[in-house]
């Protein structure tokens, strides 16, 4: 009588399992490009991409923090600088975050005079249904550092992506902010 109590509880558990492992979204690895590959499409014209690492002194990272409105994730960021000739055409930094649980890697290009040239994800670790898409991402596109680059002020929430859409908005602030403190206030000529 035991044997039978205790295997109906484990086929109800099973079931159960199976049941709970189908309603939730699984999460899929997708990696789009290197970034290298991305790189070299982002800056098609140019000649040379020069690579900036910084460690972030204390008062950098207040700076960055408050401008981006958002807390940092580390202290050590890389820019990625692409010339022609002797005239830069823009800056690029990777930024890896959690979306909920699993990571997204987006490089975000900013123009010479500091707006957001353009976005892309480099990979997507959560469930693709909460990747925001192409379109949602060519929003942000043009806008520079300031008040209305926030969700619900100037940039729409994902439906079902909410969280996505936060980090996207958090990195993309933060490599502003980065760009700006890192590069064009010691680069104001440029």
């Amino acid at each position: 009588m035991a044997s039978v109590s205790f295997s109906r509880a484990l086929a109800g558990c099973a079931a159960f399992a199976l049941l709970s492992a189908l309603a939730v979204p699984q999460a899929r690895a997708t990696v789009y490009a290197s970034k290298q590959e991305a790189l070299r499409e982002a800056f098609a014209d140019a000649d040379r991409i020069e690579e900036k690492s910084f460690v972030l002194t204390e008062d950098q990272a207040r700076s960055i923090e408050e401008l981006a409105a958002a807390p940092l994730e580390r202290q050590i960021w890389t820019l990625y600088l692409a010339y022609r000739a002797d005239r830069l055409l823009g800056a690029a930094v990777i930024d890896v975050r959690n979306v909920r649980t699993l990571p997204e890697a987006l490089l975000v290009v900013i123009a010479p005079d500091g707006t957001v040239r353009s976005l892309r994800i480099l990979a997507f670790h959560e469930p693709t249904e909460y990747q925001p898409s192409a379109r949602w991402l060519a929003g942000i596109e043009s806008r520079q550092l300031g008040p209305d680059l926030h969700l619900k002020r100037g940039i729409h929430s994902i439906a079902g992506a909410t969280l996505s859409s936060h980090a996207v908005t958090r990195s993309v602030r933060t490599a502003l902010a980065l760009y700006q403190v890192l590069f064009e206030s010691q680069n104001p000529a440029e």
